[in-house]
């Protein structure tokens, strides 16, 4: 029931308890991102580092907590300011992120 799920998730919209549970797919995944992925022209870090935000979303369902993006695999070649000298390229990454958190609760 609604009290029961209250209970014990608490407020967690449904949505992102669904997305923790089964992730999201890669397809949607690589789709969000494609326009970093596909049309911007990143070098081979900044690849790596999309690649592994698109693989932690497919497996997790969403990034929330973008402090991960401090800790391994995402800092292997370079911390975020170091890889993403255009500050623009990396909000544009950012809110493709927060996008991806927002559709999972609406």
């Amino acid at each position: 029931t609604k009290e029961d799920y209250k209970k014990e998730y608490g407020e967690k919209p449904l949505g992102e308890f669904v997305r923790e549970i089964v992730g999201l797919d890669m397809n949607a995944a690589k789709e969000a991102f494609a326009g970093y992925l596909d049309e911007t022209n990143l070098d081979s870090r900044q690849i790596y580092f999309v690649n592994q935000i698109v693989e932690y979303i497919v497996h997790n369902g969403m990034m929330k907590d973008l402090s991960v993006l401090q800790e391994p695999p995402f800092t292997d070649r370079g911390s975020v300011a170091e890889i993403f000298t255009d500050m623009n390229v990396w909000l544009g990454i950012r809110n493709v992120i927060e996008q991806i958190n927002t559709n999972a609760v609406a």
